[in-house]
């Protein structure tokens, strides 16, 4: 805890809103910061404490440091602290992995002074790596080579955000349409390397595009018209003071909203494609409005599925804000009414309103390219005849 009340005034510090923050010169003591992966190889000492009036479950813990470089005691005898009432579930027991914070005061001469180590998580990538291994295996085993060239597209995907998204954005560019040319490059190299070029994998593209351009008409509306400033998440909050770049927080809202609905777009305008040319080869004599009517049927039930989907995940994503906001017990038009919570409901109207209209763009599309082909196919043979 109190390495926390530390951390919490350290940051406080390097606010620029605060005038005493301003008067700090370079060459003044500053705070460094070293992460190092650690293992449990002893419980030394476990017991209840009152801080602050909350009640805290300490353990003294003996800390073997796995990386070289670490130049301190090895093993370190390091106290870690959480809620009493959390106590069976984060409680560290012998075996298990954390990462290890060594915090640093550096004096203008380069001496060091109050050192001091804290055990900030759990080191929880091993589990990763055997999760992500689970998947790509259940992936490859029921899709194949189709699966490994969706992997493909996904690493392309997290490129383009990485390489040029991020950067892109901090480095000054409109957040908005940085993430708005992203998810265009996402859409084009993603979606032809996971379905091939084919000509329902061009229309799924060009509707994808096209619901895309729709998303960030309703996505501008809605933020400008609530008067949402991209301040709902704590992330976004801290963004708005660093010290390097200013970053238009109501762009980064809506470029993430734009990029959180292209995840699921593309999987409704490939598959309402692939649908209309499966109809389109199982009666070929179909007219370009008879094969739409059928498309959007099955459009439809994914609809419906589509938007019990989306309210279902954003829900549950929010379940514990819910729950805090219950328990401070504020009407609930107060709690709607917060950038918090109204963010979210957002992200949810303006994906769900995105997927809706996408089914039809994509039905038509696929119709009018199928049955005008067949259309021009019946004409050649009457010509012949």
């Amino acid at each position: 805890m109190k390495k926390r009340i530390l951390f919490c005034f350290v940051a406080l510090m390097a606010l620029p809103g605060i005038t005493f923050a301003q008067a700090v010169e370079p060459q003044d003591p500053h705070l460094e910061e070293v992460f190092y992966k650690g293992n449990v190889i002893q419980v030394i000492k476990e017991d209840a404490v009152e801080d602050f009036g909350i009640a805290i479950f300490r353990q003294v813990l003996s800390i073997e440091i796995a990386d070289k470089d670490f130049s301190g005691a090895n093993p370190a005898s390091i106290v870690y602290e959480v809620d009493a009432a959390q106590r069976e579930s984060q409680a560290l027991q012998v075996g298990d992995r954390v990462i290890v914070s060594q915090s640093t005061i550096v004096q203008p001469d380069g001496s060091e002074s109050d050192r001091e180590y804290v055990i900030t998580d759990v080191n929880r990538l091993r589990g990763l790596w055997w999760l992500l291994a689970a998947f790509v295996g259940v992936t490859l085993l029921f899709a194949g080579r189709y699966g490994a060239r969706a992997f493909l597209g996904l690493i392309l995907s997290f490129v383009v955000i990485i390489w040029y998204v991020v950067p892109g954005i901090v480095g000054g560019g409109s957040p908005l349409w940085v993430s708005f040319s992203g998810s265009v490059v996402i859409a084009s190299t993603a979606l032809f390397l996971a379905h091939g070029f084919k000509r329902r994998t061009v229309i799924a593209f060009v509707s994808t595009i096209a619901s895309l351009l729709l998303a960030l008409i309703f996505s501008y509306v809605s933020v400008k018209g609530l008067h949402l400033f991209g301040v709902g998440s704590e992330e976004a909050f801290f963004l708005q003071f660093s010290n390097d770049i200013t970053i238009n927080l109501q762009g980064l809202l809506l470029g993430g909203i734009i990029i959180g609905t292209l995840g699921v777009l593309d999987d409704v305008t490939t598959a309402q494609a692939a649908t209309v040319e499966e109809i389109h080869r199982a009666d070929a004599a179909l007219s370009i409005r008879d094969l739409y009517e059928r498309g959007i049927s099955v459009g439809r039930e994914h609809i419906i599925s589509l938007v019990n989907t989306l309210v279902l995940a954003y829900t549950g994503a929010s379940l514990p804000l819910l729950i805090l906001f219950q328990l401070y017990e504020k009407p609930i038009w107060v709690t709607l009414n917060s950038e918090l919570i109204m963010e979210e409901v957002v992200r949810m109207i303006v994906g769900s309103m995105t997927l809706i209209v996408a089914v039809p763009i994509t039905t038509l599309l696929a119709a009018y390219y199928f049955g005008r082909a067949q259309k021009g196919a019946n004409i050649a043979k009457i010509s012949q005849k």
